[in-house]
This record gives structure tokens, C-alpha cells and sequence, in this order.
């Protein structure tokens, strides 16, 4: 493991104890084991309040009680596998599969709120934004399909309000698609398999800007979702860079050379990920400079969350890690049995999280810390 720029950022300077996990239930989700399905699990389940949403390969969706058991409160079937497109907001939501289905629910019993049918798979979660269209605001959701269609739909009736289509020349592209990210009320950015981001107004789909950030002859497409806050946009392409672009013209501030499939976890004025280079990193999120730097072992790291200081990053080769987010260090691993490529669902308040893995297979975990532990968090005070 290397360090760099570690101290002088105001963290406090302890020692991790030991960490446990209790796991309170774990759910099969499905009937009966399969090995004919996609390897990998990409649907990462959402967590509100006492519920947890979940989506599968076999196109299930479930809501669920996760304080009782996980208890099925109720569950509806896509036509397709459900692999990444899911997505909470307002009340409903909103599930997409690989035959084009893209169906909202409502939360209350998982009846039907409206659908919208296309001809390519949806692999990304859509976001919701409530933005000015003409005179009025609205409420839309905005999905990207595996195409490179770009929809933004009525929240309410699931009505084509733009549509923005990109069509690129790859030849060979890695199997997944990073969905949007909203800023404001006003923005909507997305990368897109030719190696390209585009910066779209969110009422009407018109292009603020784009930028080409295709290095190499093959893998050069982004399949994660950006960053964006006031300042800058975060985006990596699978196999080469990692980049900071100015929001609003998409000058590049600094570059970083790794790639990366999955997302940024931004906390903190860090930026978390998992490198296709089979590194997890810690870089400043202001200069793109290496805080921290420790190897994993295979497969490919998921986009990582925060739970109580530590870093959950699920591989898809197992194990799940838990890092230290001050240090970097692993203070616990654990297996799935297959590894999982979603991330985990984290509920900080009774720091609780939730993992699907390959096998189709979701697990509850509750972490422990033994008596005594201090969990360092930056702004703290220094120690001696």
C-alpha cells in the first residue's frame, strides 16, 4: 500500500479496531439456482426508511421489510433480466430491463404507473429532476438506454418529453452503460461508449457542450455515471483516464492515468474508486493527487459507499472489502461466494448495509465495532 498527502488534512491519527458483521438474514431471491444467466449482478438495491427495493437477472422486483427478515411486501416480473436499471423517486420506481421495458411502480403495492418501450436494453439507473419546460415546472425522468438514446419522460404519465440520440463508431465496447447525472435543475450530463461526455440542457435535451476523451484504439468507452458538483465534473474511460472538466465548459482541470468501470464515491474533498488496474484509490479531489493507493485482489471493483469511516468496495470476484477511508488499510473482508458487481446499500443511521451477490443472493449485514473504537473522519482535531 502506498501513501502520499496523508497527513496535514486534518485527520485525527488512530488505529481501526476490529470490525464485525452481523448478518440478520439473507434472502435467495431466486427460485431455484441458475448458472445459464449473466455472471454478474448489476443492479445495486435502493434503501428508504424500512424498505429496500431490489431487481434481479430473473427480472424480479421486490419490495421488501428489511427490519423484518427481509420480508416480501410485494413483487412484480419484467419481461427481460433486470441488469442496473433501477431507480427511487417521488413515491415510485423506476425499473428497466434488456427487451427496452421501462416500467414506473408505485412504492405502495408495485402496481403499474405507466411504461415506455424502446428497442435497446436499459443497463443504467434513469435520475429524476424537476426542471423548467417552457412556462411551466415539471417533474422528468431521464434514462439512457444501451444505444446511446438519451429519454427524458413525464414523471407522471411516462410521456416523451426530448430525446437525444448519440451514435458513435466502436467497433468492441465493454458490456455496460453509465447512467446520467443531474446538476440543479438545469443540467443533465452523460458519458457515452464512444469515449465522449455531453453536457445537455435538462428542459429540452439541447448541448451545452461535449468533449471527446478517446486515448486509446480500444476500451475507451465511459460506463460509469459522472460526478458533478459546482465546480467540476469527474469521468474515467474503462481502460485509460481519469478526468476533471470545468462544469460549465468542459476544460480539463487535471487528468489522472487510470481508468475505471464503475463510479466515484466524492467525500469530503476525496475522491474513492476502484481502478481497472486492480487498485483502489484515494486521490484529492482538487488537484487529482494520490492520497492512498492498496492492490485488490481480481475481477472488478464496484462503485465503493461509505459506512461509519469505512469504505465498502464489492468485486466481482469476491471478497467485499472494507477499507479505512483515513489509510486506505483493509480492516475486513468478506464473501459472497461469487462477488457481485453492485454496490452496496448503506443505512448509516443503524449502520446497516446490503449486498446482492452473483448467485442472486441478498445479504443483510449490521456493523459492529468492539468497544473503544475510534473511527477517524476528516476536520477532526489532531492527536497525539
Amino acid at each position: 500500500m502506498k501513501l502520499g498527502l496523508l497527513f496535514g488534512l486534518g485527520w485525527a491519527v488512530a488505529t481501526q479496531a476490529a470490525v464485525s458483521l452481523n448478518s440478520p438474514w439473507v434472502v435467495p431471491l431466486r427460485e431455484t439456482p441458475r448458472f445459464d444467466l449473466l455472471p454478474y449482478e448489476r443492479t445495486t438495491p435502493i434503501v428508504f426508511g424500512d424498505l429496500i427495493f431490489v431487481a434481479d437477472l430473473q427480472g424480479r422486483v421486490r419490495a421488501m421489510h428489511r427490519k423484518e427478515g427481509g420480508r416480501t411486501l410485494w413483487e412484480k416480473r419484467l419481461p427481460g433480466s433486470i441488469c442496473g436499471a433501477l431507480a427511487y423517486g417521488r413515491s415510485m420506481v423506476v425499473v428497466g430491463d434488456r427487451q427496452g421495458n421501462l416500467r414506473a411502480l408505485n412504492t405502495r403495492d408495485g402496481s403499474e404507473a405507466w411504461s415506455f418501450k424502446i428497442t435497446s436494453e436499459w443497463l443504467s439507473p434513469p435520475v429524476f429532476v424537476r426542471t423548467r419546460v417552457g412556462s411551466e415546472m415539471r417533474n422528468l425522468v431521464i434514462a439512457t438506454a444501451s444505444s446511446g438514446d438519451m429519454y427524458a419522460l413525464s414523471e407522471s404519465k411516462g410521456e416523451e418529453v426530448w430525446h437525444y440520440a448519440r451514435r458513435g463508431d466502436e467497433k468492441m465496447t465493454v458490456f455496460g452503460s453509465g447512467g446520467p447525472a443531474v446538476f440543479g435543475d438545469a443540467e443533465v450530463y452523460q458519458g457515452f461508449s464512444d469515449g465522449s461526455i455531453v453536457a445537455l440542457s435538462s428542459d429540452r435535451g439541447h448541448v451545452i457542450w461535449e468533449k471527446n476523451l478517446r486515448t486509446r484504439g480500444r476500451f475507451y468507452d465511459i460506463d460509469m455515471k459522472p460526478y458533478v458538483d459546482d465546480k467540476r465534473v469527474l469521468i474515467a474511460n474503462f481502460d485509460g483516464t481519469l478526468y476533471s472538466l470545468d462544469r460549465l465548459r468542459g476544460d480539463t482541470q487535471w487528468v489522472f492515468p487510470v481508468g475505471s468501470y464503475s463510479g466515484f464515491l466524492v467525500q469530503d474533498n476525496r475522491i474513492y474508486f476502484g481502478g481497472t488496474n486492480r487498485q483502489f484509490y484515494a486521490l484529492d479531489l482538487t488537484t487529482g493527487q494520490t492520497i492512498w493507493t492498496n492492490a485488490y485482489e481480481a475481477g472488478v471493483a464496484s462503485t465503493p459507499t461509505m459506512i461509519d469511516g469505512l469504505l465498502v468496495f464489492p468485486t466481482t470476484a469476491d471478497p467485499v472489502y472494507f477499507l479505512n477511508a483515513q489509510t486506505g488499510s483493509v480492516e475486513k473482508k468478506i464473501s459472497l461466494g461469487a462477488g457481485t458487481l453492485s454496490s452496496a446499500a448503506v443505512q448509516n443511521e443503524d449502520k446497516s448495509l446490503y449486498l446482492l451477490s452473483n448467485y442472486g443472493n441478498l445479504y443483510s449485514y449490521e456493523l459492529r465495532h468492539q468497544p473503544g473504537t475510534v473511527i477517524a473522519k476528516p476536520n477532526d482535531p489532531p492527536t497525539s
